[in-house]
């Protein structure tokens, strides 16, 4: 049971945790883990209707979250979830103390028969986003979390102690707004780090894509990880893109919800969050009818040192696609030759999934 990695993502108040940990779960699939999420507890609570100022609301809390691990760490030493799985938390352990304060928090883990050791140095690693109320002021919101309600002051003090709760856990890793730099890049820092815990190669910011002309399944790589994806596109929203995604492998699937939303300084907002199954049959209720569902396997793998994907896609679209990372535009790709032909469309915008759904 020790070798299962148990992953905090937490951060103040919208700190883009949600696309976070939306990225987190597939960065996990993608490299050959099962993941399982343990959704944020006190969010779940207040919503259910649970009283935040109340005395006992963190034993709640606490309570829960340690049920809903045990049983997560039951069912793999039972075989119900494989021995690669990755539990992933919606907020861990210490983050009440950032709430109630360490007194209080220290009571809290007395009546649990826990010291602070046990509940901070429990899991592998602790990834921890800045609140956008620090550095990225223009994007603070609270409309995207029915639990939150706090100004910009009060996010960027609650920032703070989030981050101080976690002091001294010894896998601490922090995800700052860095000036100059966007929100794509703080997911890709926060993979990073991921993958630092993992013990897996680290993403890399810049892409090239590839249209493979003369492939067959039995030219990958043995140590490739396919996974189903099927992508819709939804109507409802007045401006910007919305789709649902099914993501899997081996039968058992993932399910995301993404809305992107041009922003009015330049470029765009995306979020995507984690849903479950009924979430996400409900809306595909609102499937946009002018497009095509796009579905498509996966193949990842590495090659010359370079992380790859291939995208098989089924229905009318008909293609195979190869993304590659690379450091630097310009480097030079040492393309796997024995998948077949090879035509770069780095950049151009008719084979993005939202143009080929037209198709």
């Amino acid at each position: 049971m020790q070798n299962i990695p148990k992953i905090v993502i937490t951060g103040g108040p919208c700190s883009g945790k949600t696309t976070a940990l939306a990225a987190v779960v597939q960065f996990c699939q993608d490299h050959g883990f099962y993941p399982v999420v343990i959704p944020e507890v006190a969010t779940d609570l207040i919503v259910s209707g649970f009283d935040r100022t109340a005395l006992s609301f963190q034993d709640f809390v606490t309570e829960k979250l340690l049920f809903e691990e045990s049983i997560r760490l039951r069912a793999v030493e039972c075989g119900h979830l494989p021995q690669n799985t990755v539990i992933i938390y919606d907020r861990g352990l210490c983050d009440s103390e950032a709430y109630v304060g360490r007194p209080a928090f220290f009571e809290v883990l007395k009546r649990q028969d826990l010291s602070l050791v046990e509940a901070r140095d429990r899991y592998s690693g602790i990834i921890c986003l800045d609140s956008a109320a620090v550095g990225a002021e223009e994007f603070y919101t609270t409309a995207n979390n029915a639990a939150r309600n706090e100004g910009l002051e009060e996010a960027r003090a609650l920032n703070e102690r989030t981050k101080d709760a976690w002091m001294g856990s010894p896998h601490f890793k922090p995800i700052p707004n860095r000036e100059g730099a966007d929100f794509d890049g703080k997911i890709t820092e926060c993979l990073k780090a991921l993958a630092g815990i993992l013990g897996v190669p680290e993403p890399i910011e810049n892409e090239r894509k590839f249209l493979v002309e003369g492939f067959c399944l039995d030219q990958l790589p043995k140590h490739s990880v396919p996974i189903d994806i099927v992508q819709t596109y939804l109507v409802g929203i007045d401006c910007g893109v919305e789709r649902v995604r099914r993501r899997g492998q081996d039968g058992h699937h993932l399910y995301f919800h993404t809305v992107k939303i041009p922003h009015e300084g330049g470029g765009s907002v995306e979020v995507e969050r984690f849903i479950d199954n009924q979430t996400y049959d409900e809306l595909l209720l609102r499937k946009d009818p002018t497009r095509n569902p796009i579905v498509k396997t996966r193949y990842c793998f590495r090659h010359a040192d370079h992380y790859c994907e291939l995208d098989v896609f089924g229905g009318r679209v008909g293609l195979v696609m190869l993304e590659v990372e690379v450091h630097d535009m310009s480097d030079h790709v040492e393309l796997p030759l024995y998948l077949g032909t090879f035509q770069e469309v780095t950049g151009n915008r008719f084979f993005s999934n939202h143009e080929l759904s037209r198709h």
